[in-house]
C-alpha cells in the first residue's frame, strides 16, 4: 500500500484567515460610511448657503463663490470635483441672470470662451478635462442655453 501523501500545515489557519477578511471589511465599511455621511451633510449646507447667496451675487460672483467652496470641499475630490455644477446652479437660479447671458456667444455648443474666461479669472486650467472654473463656467452657458431654467449635467 502507498505511503499517503504528506501536507504542510504550518501558517496561519483558514479561520485566522477569513477573520481577518471578515474585520478588514467591517472596519472599511464604517469608515466608508462615515464618510459618506460626512460629504451628503456638507453638500446638503452648502446647498443652503448657495440658495442663500445667490440673490445677492452676479454671474462672475457666484463662479468665485463655487470655486472657494471647492477650494474647501470637505468630501472626497471626485465628489468635489463633480458637485461643481450643481453647487453652480443653486447659485445661479437665485437671480435674473439674463443680461449676462445676452452678452455670451451661444453659436456655438463646444463652450470653449469657458477657458478663457477662467484665463482672464486667474483660474487657468491646467487639465481641460478636471477643471472647477472651466465646469462653473461651462453650468453657465448650459443655464443660459436652457432659458435660466436649469443646466444639462
Amino acid at each position: 500500500m502507498p505511503t499517503p501523501p504528506t501536507y504542510e500545515v504550518s501558517g496561519p489557519s483558514l479561520r485566522l484567515v477569513l477573520g481577518g477578511l471578515i474585520s478588514l471589511a467591517l472596519v472599511l465599511g464604517v469608515v466608508a460610511y462615515w464618510r459618506y455621511t460626512v460629504s451628503e451633510r456638507h453638500f446638503a449646507e452648502t446647498i443652503v448657503e448657495m440658495d442663500a447667496l445667490g440673490p445677492t451675487l452676479d454671474t462672475d460672483g457666484c463662479v468665485g463663490a463655487v470655486l472657494d467652496w471647492h477650494a474647501r470641499c470637505e468630501a472626497n475630490k471626485p465628489l468635489c470635483d463633480d458637485g461643481v455644477p450643481r453647487i453652480m446652479t443653486h447659485c445661479l437660479v437665485g437671480a435674473d441672470r439674463q443680461a449676462y447671458c445676452d452678452g455670451l456667444d451661444l453659436s456655438s455648443a463646444k463652450a470653449q470662451w469657458v477657458y478663457g474666461k477662467c484665463q482672464d479669472r486667474g483660474t487657468p486650467c491646467r487639465d481641460r478635462k478636471k477643471c472647477a472654473c472651466a465646469d462653473a463656467y461651462r453650468t453657465v452657458d448650459s443655464f443660459c442655453r436652457h432659458g435660466q431654467k436649469g443646466v444639462s449635467l
